[in-house]
Formats: structure tokens, sequence, C-alpha cells
């Protein structure tokens, strides 16, 4: 296994950052991120989190020995919101398809509604796999029903009303 220090050397170099803009982007030292990277300090838990957040990377990418090549994602690993109304799980998480993209999988009851609302920073792309519903962008009403798929930038206020129960493929891609 790679040692912890390799492994952020490798991500920090992937996002193309030097030693010295990783370091004030964590708010610390070029010389403790170094210290780090050649293994001759471990990171606290909090430093650790900060740098997964900034390296978009779940924490356990770090300490993983698994080949790069295949990930496996059970039900029981992946992140489920629950509501009321409706699921969302993440199929796909930050990190493995791009640093910029999650996909995740949508399951709403017939007369929910998802309030307006607008996400800062973001695009979405649907893919309606079941069900009706009428998503409002702006103001502007669209029909959905299975096989129909829609882009657009989250920035803008939408909201979603449920006409049918629902299923969905969401990805969504960070500016």
């Amino acid at each position: 296994m790679k040692n912890l220090g390799a492994k952020i050397r490798e991500e920090r170099k992937a996002l193309g950052l030097t030693l010295d803009h990783f370091a004030d982007l964590l708010g610390t030292s070029r010389s403790m991120i170094q210290r780090v990277e050649t293994g001759a300090k471990s990171p606290t838990i909090d430093q650790l989190v900060e740098i997964a957040n900034l390296c978009r990377k779940p924490i356990d990418e770090f300490f993983s020995e698994k080949p790069q090549g295949f990930k496996k994602f059970s039900h029981s690993e992946q992140k489920i919101i629950r509501t009321d109304n409706y699921d969302v799980s993440i199929i796909c998480p930050y990190g493995l398809i791009s640093n910029d993209v999650v996909v995740s999988y949508f399951r709403g009851k017939a007369g929910a509604v998802v309030t307006p609302q607008r996400q800062k920073g973001y695009y979405y792309w649907v893919y309606i796999t079941k069900g009706t519903c009428l998503f409002e962008l702006e103001g502007l009403s669209h029909k959905l029903k299975k096989g129909d798929a829609i882009y657009y930038d989250a920035e803008k206020r939408h909201t979603l009303k449920i006409t049918s129960p629902l299923e969905s493929i969401r990805i969504t891609i960070r500016r």
C-alpha cells in the first residue's frame, strides 16, 4: 500500500497545485504539508478532513489498497438522504468519474413537492426512469415523463412537483 503521504502528494499533483498553494488553501504551512507528504508527520483528523474536502475525495480513498480500475458500491455503502416524500441515493460519489461530478438516484411519491430552490455553482442533468412530474424553472413549467431528460443551471429557481411515483437519475456537475 502507498503510504498516506504519498497518496496526498499524488492527489495534490493531480489537482495541479504546488506545495505552497495547497498549504495556503488548507490554511497551514508549506513545511507541514511537505512533512505529511514525505511521511515524517501524520496529519491530524481535522487536517485529513480538510485535505479530503480540498481533493474532493472520501477519506477512505487515502487508505484503500483496492485497485483503482474497479470499485463496487454495495447498497449499504451508498449514502441515502430520506424524507417523508422522497429518497436520494448517491450512487457515484464525487471523485469517481470526476472531482466535479456526482450521480444520484431519486425516488419520490406522487403529490410530493420539492420546494423552490437554487443551488449556486451547479448544473444538473436529469433522466426520468419512471413516472411523471411537473418541473418549473424560472416560472416556466415543463411536463416530464419516463424517457425525458433535462439539463439546467441549478442556480436558477426551480421546483419539482411529482404527479405519479417518480424515479430518476441525476448527474450533478460543479462549475
